[in-house]
């Protein structure tokens, strides 16, 4: 243990850090109310030896400071006095003593209440290792409901918001959206002949083309508001709260154009040596009764895409 020694008798310092030393414990010394103050705040105290009358504050209110300031970490504090009497014994148990020693110190007796102290220690040890073993596994609890979380809400392939996200969070924004009067816009697209494409480079290099468009279609769309998911297979869906018709249109083009760009080879293509993009847009702005609908509506509008030649954008 570290032992705090508080006592303005030199004697009494080098008789009580004689026993304390000999027991194995290490001794910090104090000679003043103040000192012992500072001993406390710049140091691990596990238990204190407190001179009742010292110059300036004494130790009572030594102690009674001690506590507000340690008020998170308990320790005991001994109280060492030549007054036995009642009313000093009741002083210092409520200004937050533990237990009195008289003086002059007897080294038997001292080391008797050190030894009793000890017992404290060794269960206050316990406690903080229960406690810290509390906080590591709360901590790992944490960590493991964020994984969870993680992987119940984006695609493991893609890296991208999964199906029960996009779900959850287009009904939320189409809820603000139509309390708030606000717009509120969705593309879903698709890759041209993506089954084609498995077929000939396999499944393998079939996931590695999913992930490829994921990184390009997230690099267009950079707002924090907005959300793009791999809706399910080969298809992608946007979320763009606060964008209107003319709005999408624009962020719909850059989406066909960054995956033309990104120059994916597709030799099993009947439309370009490259993997393309047909993309339908809808738009909310007080028409729709659901979310549903306005998925519909974006759907009818890709279907057109694929209808009109695919590598495209259709709007509703």
């Amino acid at each position: 243990m570290k032992i705090l020694v508080v006592d303005d008798s030199k004697t009494i310092r080098m008789l009580i850090a004689e026993c304390v030393t000999a027991m194995g414990h290490e001794v910090i010394e104090a000679v003043t109310g103040m000192e012992a103050l500072s001993c406390v705040q710049e140091n691990r105290v596990d238990l204190a030896l407190m001179d009742v009358q010292m110059p300036g504050i004494d130790g009572f209110e030594t102690t009674r400071q001690i506590r507000d300031i340690k008020d998170d970490d308990w320790f005991p504090i001994i109280f060492l006095s030549s007054k036995t009497d009642d009313d000093a014994y009741t002083r210092g148990i409520l200004a937050g003593g533990d237990a009195y020693l008289n003086k002059p110190i007897q080294p038997l007796r001292l080391q008797l209440q050190i030894t009793a102290m000890e017992r404290i220690y060794a269960m206050r040890m316990k406690l903080h290792a229960a406690h810290q073993q509390l906080l590591q596994t709360q901590e790992a609890l944490l960590r493991a409901n964020e994984e969870l979380k993680k992987l119940s809400l984006y695609d493991q392939l893609s890296g991208l918001a999964n199906r029960r996200h996009f779900d959850e969070t287009m009904t939320r924004e189409f809820n603000l959206a139509r309390r708030n009067k606000k717009p509120l816009s969705l593309i879903i697209c698709d890759i041209d002949f993506f089954k084609r494409y498995n077929d000939a480079y396999g499944h393998q290099g079939g996931d590695n083309c999913l992930g490829n468009i994921a990184q390009l279609l997230a690099g267009v769309v950079k707002r924090p508001t907005d959300l793009v998911c791999r809706y399910g297979g080969e298809e992608f869906t946007i979320i763009l709260p606060g964008t209107d018709l003319a709005g999408v249109k624009v962020i719909a083009e850059k989406l066909r154009d960054a995956i033309w760009q990104g120059n994916i080879p597709h030799e099993a293509s009947t439309i370009a040596d490259r993997i393309t993009l047909s993309l339908g847009t809808a738009t909310y702005t007080g028409q729709h009764q659901c979310v549903d609908e306005l998925l519909k509506v974006a759907d009818d509008a890709l279907y057109r895409a694929k209808e009109q030649g695919r590598n495209r954008v259709e709007s509703a």
